[in-house]
């Protein structure tokens, strides 16, 4: 499996956090203090741009879906984007789609929050 790479941009108040690899176990902890992070400087609205994901846990997911409920908590949301498609066959197999927004396009993804 690849490294683990993360990115992170900032567009107005959008966080835009690049995954690149493979998100299992023992790289998940990197991604999850990369959001904490994030939350705790009030920063509620991420897109988590996968299209250089190679792989994700169960682990994984079932953490995202718990920031995601912490950051609409908080007025926010974060939303997935460029998910390969065979993550999100697994992601829809776990009906996680119902939790998580999956979008093909930044413009898509950034409309979301206006909408929200």
């Amino acid at each position: 499996m690849k490294d683990f790479h993360i990115a992170h941009e900032t567009r107005g108040d959008i966080q835009f956090v690049r995954l690149q690899g493979s998100l299992d176990m023992y790289s998940f902890p990197r991604l999850e203090g990369q959001l904490q992070s994030l939350f705790q400087q009030n920063q509620h609205r991420v897109i988590l741009d996968c299209s250089e994901l190679d792989y994700i846990g169960s682990a994984g997911l079932g953490a995202l879906i718990g920031f995601a409920k912490l950051a609409r908590e908080n007025n926010g949301d974060l939303k997935l984007l460029n998910v390969p498609n065979r993550i999100y066959k697994i992601i829809e197999l776990l009906g996680f789609t119902k939790v998580l927004q999956v979008h093909e396009t930044e413009e898509s993804a950034t409309a979301a929050f206006a909408a929200s």
